[in-house]
């Protein structure tokens, strides 16, 4: 329930780790300190972390093999640590010269181990007196702020997250206002029924039971995002961000696969993260659709990709051309777990390379931006005309891909029911 550490310390010297450690909970950063005897073991997970402070040796071998140090590190980071990054690792060591070989070997681990943003490197004898405690506190710190700063994109990105945890935070603690004045006794209590109407209000009082997590997410996430919506910086915080980020007429023109790659970021979850019951679920057709796409249809697949999503060279046996299903479901009813039939709409992924660029799509067609889906730009189109209503029962037999995120999904939804909604007129027009 807590949030896993931001800062590890890890040394095999009990001097040496404690005191850096205790110089930086003195300093008010918490950190998780482990002294290593050998055992991976001893090294928890630590998936959030964002600086790693590692002594070289760590008691292990010759001092001067360097590879095999080395090693130690890089398998603490795969089997133990597993960052998901970002994070720096700080060699905390009597040889920084090391700090850019180390990096060198990072480098070249698999894509099973996430590669620190940077290896920097602070000398122990700098900053430790003979018996292991920190000579100057301030000038420690001044340092490691200083190995941050040097970064200032990440130092923008740390800005950014710090920011964010204390928007989570105070939503919290609103949450925890609303008890009032009931006794210490009694607080929990009457927290547990605020969250109760909570869960009650955002879902049905039928479907709290189901995902309370879920029930009580839906109705803090909207002052969560408006308190994150409403983060402002003060000039003292500008440098950072100042740094960070590139003057918008110096940068290079965004390639087909760069813009892919960022519409996925802002635009898409990965199908684990979801299940065809989402709002917004991108799944495959089913297969009894497929095999009798005409009958279920009315028109050919060749000439539905043709017609309706202006591709050019479709071919039923490239998996590069996949026929998708939609999850259109309404906001209210999607939260509220109503009874009915989930709606989809039939879509196309297709190479972003093969749209037909010389004919204009139906305005019943919405046509997403470019996704880089299974490492390739790929093109994401819908159409408002081809509903698909499927029961619950049936959600086991559809394989999603990915879910269309809160903001692209508003647009194709608000396209589907726009043009559903479209006033038509008799006309006569003389010449």
């Amino acid at each position: 329930m807590l949030a896993s550490p931001r800062i590890v310390v890890i040394d095999d010297q009990p001097e040496h780790l404690l005191g850096l450690a205790d110089c930086l909970n003195q300093q008010g950063f918490a950190c998780l300190r482990v002294r290593f005897t050998g055992d991976p073991a001893d090294v928890r997970a630590c998936p959030d972390v964002r600086i790693i402070f590692a002594d070289l040796h760590l008691g292990m071998g010759n001092p001067s093999d360097h590879k095999t140090n080395f090693s130690t590190i890089g398998g603490l980071l795969r089997d133990s640590i597993r960052p998901s990054g970002p994070y720096v690792i700080i060699l905390w060591t009597q040889f920084p010269e090391q700090a850019d070989s180390l990096r060198a070997f990072l480098e070249r681990l698999g894509t099973d181990v996430a590669k620190p943003f940077d290896v920097r490197h602070l000398a122990k004898a700098d900053h430790l007196d003979p018996s292991g405690e920190v000579k100057d506190q301030d000038a420690l710190v001044n340092a490691i702020h200083g190995i941050v700063r040097d970064s200032p994109q990440l130092a923008a990105m740390f800005d950014w997250e710090a920011r964010v945890l204390g928007a989570t935070g105070r939503t919290v603690s609103s949450v925890l206002e609303l008890a009032g004045t009931a006794g210490m006794a009694q607080k929990g209590r009457e927290v547990g029924r605020i969250l109760t109407r909570l869960a009650i209000e955002a879902v049905g009082e039928n479907n709290v039971n189901g995902d309370r997590f879920r029930a009580v997410n839906e109705a803090l996430l909207p002052i969560l995002a408006d308190r994150i919506s409403a983060l402002r910086s003060s000039a003292r915080d500008q440098k950072p961000w100042s740094e960070a980020l590139e003057s918008a007429d110096g940068l290079p023109d965004l390639s087909l696969d760069n813009a892919a790659r960022l519409n996925s970021l802002v635009h898409i979850a990965g199908a684990d993260e979801t299940d065809v019951t989402e709002r917004g679920v991108v799944a495959r057709l089913p297969g009894r659709y497929q095999r009798r796409f005409e009958r279920c249809f009315g028109i050919g697949e060749a000439q539905t990709a043709d017609d309706e999503f202006r591709c050019k060279g479709f071919d039923s046996d490239d998996a590069r051309f996949c026929w998708v299903l939609v999850q259109c479901e309404a906001a209210c009813d999607h939260a509220q777990r109503n009874a009915g039939t989930l709606p989809f709409h039939l879509g196309l992924v297709f190479p972003a390379e093969l749209e037909n660029k010389k004919k204009k799509p139906p305005m019943s067609t919405w046509c997403g931006p470019a996704l880089q889906v299974d490492g390739d730009a790929r093109l994401t189109r819908v159409s408002a005309r081809f509903p698909v209503a499927l029961p619950r029962s049936y959600a086991p037999a559809v394989t999603p891909l990915f879910r269309l995120r809160e903001q692209i999904l508003n647009h194709l939804t608000y396209h589907i029911h726009t043009h559903g909604a479209r006033p038509g007129m008799i006309g006569f027009r003389g010449k």
